[in-house]
């Protein structure tokens, strides 16, 4: 069960990671400008955001298997049409599918974690996620120097050969046996019946709350991705872009391996506050400082954000049963990456406007601090209903 959950996590990022290393390539093929290659990125992070409410629909009515593999399988497809798109307004819509198969798994791996787990929910949760660090890194890492020369050096056949891996994977998940014993009785005979109750609701405070930690997680990590080499350009530190890019896109690996060896931190409030506030002063220390000061500080972020947002990611299947996992991670999934999407946005229009690179990173950070009111100081989460 462990195997099959890391290697479901693993595919979560592979594909949407694939496409920057070869946007060059696919914007010659399709005529696009800068813009267009950006929108081709975010597209599918826009798509994981606002796909959580039709996610919860389909984990309602066909289960949390057929939900899984489904959208494992329009992943793959989508991710493959890409590069065989007729024109650009195509290339733009299969990528979109391409996120909302995303957001349907990954909605129902929470609660997939308390069914086919149950008795190590927080260590299941951990395990998929790191999964998902380990594909980012596959696909940002491995698609130039392994599988586009495996595809004859053909971006098309790069992006096929991804999917296949994937396809492999969503059969190996229909064979999923949940344990029989320990079942959740709320989920049905087989881990297939999530109540009609698991749609996400907009006045749920929880949701709201742990919504915005998330994004401040997502938006801290993206936000210097998206501008680590403009600000170094602009500063005259080009030479380390290279290096502190490896290093920085290294971190999430890092702390999925941290919360791999303390999954109790999973559920506990100060491990969530004391992350948001190391990922507050990493970024602080980034935009304001200059130099190794400001590189540490970069991979400081990294590092915390991602533990933050390990553990958020984890948080309803440690807190909440049955329907109530569904609901709540489709919650926190919706604001979270819709707020996360917005801020690198506004950042840099900011930036173009003051003329002031480093003001990319400030809407980000301002709420980043704001979300800090909301973490809590208690040792747990209460329970979920």
């Amino acid at each position: 069960m462990f195997a099959v959950l890391w290697l479901v996590g693993w595919t979560l990022r592979v594909p949407v990671l694939a496409a920057p290393p070869l946007a060059t390539r696919i914007g010659n093929a399709y005529g696009l400008d800068t813009a267009g290659i950006g929108a081709l990125t975010m597209l599918p992070v826009v798509a994981i955001a606002f796909g959580a409410i039709p996610a919860a629909v389909i984990i309602t009515r066909f289960g949390l298997k057929t939900a899984i593999t489904g959208g494992l399988l329009l992943m793959a497809a989508a991710s493959s049409a890409r590069g065989y798109a007729p024109s650009g307004a195509v290339l733009f819509s299969v990528s979109v599918l391409m996120g909302l198969g995303v957001a349907v798994f990954q909605t129902a791996l929470p609660a997939a974690t308390r069914v086919w787990t149950p008795s190590h929910i927080a260590l299941g949760s951990a395990v998929y996620l790191n999964g998902m660090m380990v594909g980012e890194m596959s696909g940002a890492g491995l698609t130039l120097p392994v599988v586009l020369p495996m595809g004859g050096d053909d971006w098309r056949a790069a992006l096929l050969l991804w999917s296949v891996p994937i396809v492999f994977i969503a059969l190996a998940t229909v064979f999923v046996r949940p344990p029989e014993a320990v079942r959740d009785p709320t989920e049905g005979a087989a881990g297939q019946e999530i109540a009609a109750t698991s749609m996400p609701r907009w006045n749920d405070p929880h949701a709201w709350r742990y919504g915005m930690l998330l994004a401040g997680s997502v938006a801290a990590f993206y936000v210097i991705n998206s501008y680590v080499g403009p600000i170094l350009q602009d500063r005259g530190e080009t030479s380390a872009l290279a290096g502190l890019l490896f290093a920085y896109n290294a971190t999430p690996l890092l702390a999925s391996i941290a919360v791999l060896a303390v999954p109790r931190w999973i559920g506990r409030q100060r491990p969530i506050a004391a992350s948001a506030v190391l990922s507050v002063a990493g970024l602080a220390g980034f935009a304001f400082l200059s130099g190794w000061p400001s590189w540490a500080a970069a991979l400081l972020t990294g590092f915390a954000a991602s533990v933050e947002m390990i553990l958020l990611v984890s948080l309803p299947a440690v807190i909440a049963k049955g329907h109530a996992v569904t609901r709540l991670s489709a919650g926190m999934t919706l604001v979270g990456y819709g707020i996360a999407f917005v801020l690198p946005l506004m950042g840099g229009w900011l930036a173009k406007r003051l003329e002031w690179l480093e003001f990319a990173l400030i809407p980000s950070l301002v709420f980043m601090v704001a979300a800090l009111f909301v973490a809590g100081k208690n040792r747990r989460y209460r329970e979920y209903e």
